[in-house]
């Protein structure tokens, strides 16, 4: 993402004092981040690219196996889209890495994003293991359903209210909610004793249908 920040040259730069590449060496990677065109037209400028260099080969060759079996499992050629400008932080990625990004609000960045760690497994077991995983940033993926309107608008998920008004009780009032919830009924209890005035017209506008007002005469009785 840093090319679209700051722009190739800076880029360049960064690359030859941070990593110790040489000018020509920056120029090469540089050169292989901004292939663009359709997935069969940058698999075809990359073969040619990396032609003579092993690794290059291989990893060219599995991306084509990756989108010839995205397309055999019925995936659409438009949500899917070879960049390969993508360099993700961690270092102990192996092979294909993703992104993931919504059509309809692409300015939010990536909502979900991975890819294979091979030997990530090897820091504890000898064994040869395969690996690959995924984070799903669900913070950025529910500001962007409430941004499109895809999260219903919910008041409380509780029926009753339970306001905490009588100081020294704090047990009381837990143990009351834990047993309404064990009857399978939502509760929610007023995380602090304030006066039940302001705790009401709180209930009131959360849209609580019941409130169970018990002081210290009800806890004496």
């Amino acid at each position: 993402d840093k090319l679209n920040k700051i722009g190739r040259q800076k880029v360049a730069e960064e690359m030859v004092a941070a990593a110790g590449t040489t000018p020509a060496q920056a120029d090469e990677v540089l050169r292989l981040a901004e292939l663009s065109g359709s997935n069969d037209e940058i698999l075809i400028q990359l073969e040619k690219l990396v032609a003579g260099n092993e690794q290059g080969e291989q990893g060219t060759a599995r991306l084509a196996e990756l989108l010839k079996a995205v397309a055999a499992a019925g995936v659409s050629n438009q949500c899917v889209e070879l960049d390969v400008a993508i360099a993700r932080g961690l270092d102990y990625y192996t092979g294909t890495i993703f992104e993931t990004f919504l059509h309809r609000l692409p300015a939010i960045g990536s909502v979900c994003s991975g890819g294979r760690y091979d030997n990530l497994a090897a820091l504890y077991t000898n064994q040869q293991l395969p690996g690959i995983g995924a984070s799903l940033g669900l913070d950025r993926l529910l500001a962007a359903m409430e941004e499109l309107g895809l999260v219903e608008k919910v008041a409380t998920p509780a029926p009753v209210f339970i306001p905490y008004f009588s100081e020294g009780r704090l047990h009381d009032y837990l143990r009351l909610a834990a047993r309404i919830r064990a009857a399978g009924i939502g509760v929610e209890l007023y995380p602090e004793c304030k006066r039940l005035g302001q705790q009401l017209k709180y209930a009131d506008r959360r849209g609580f249908r019941i409130a169970l007002i018990a002081g210290d005469d009800e806890w004496r009785s």
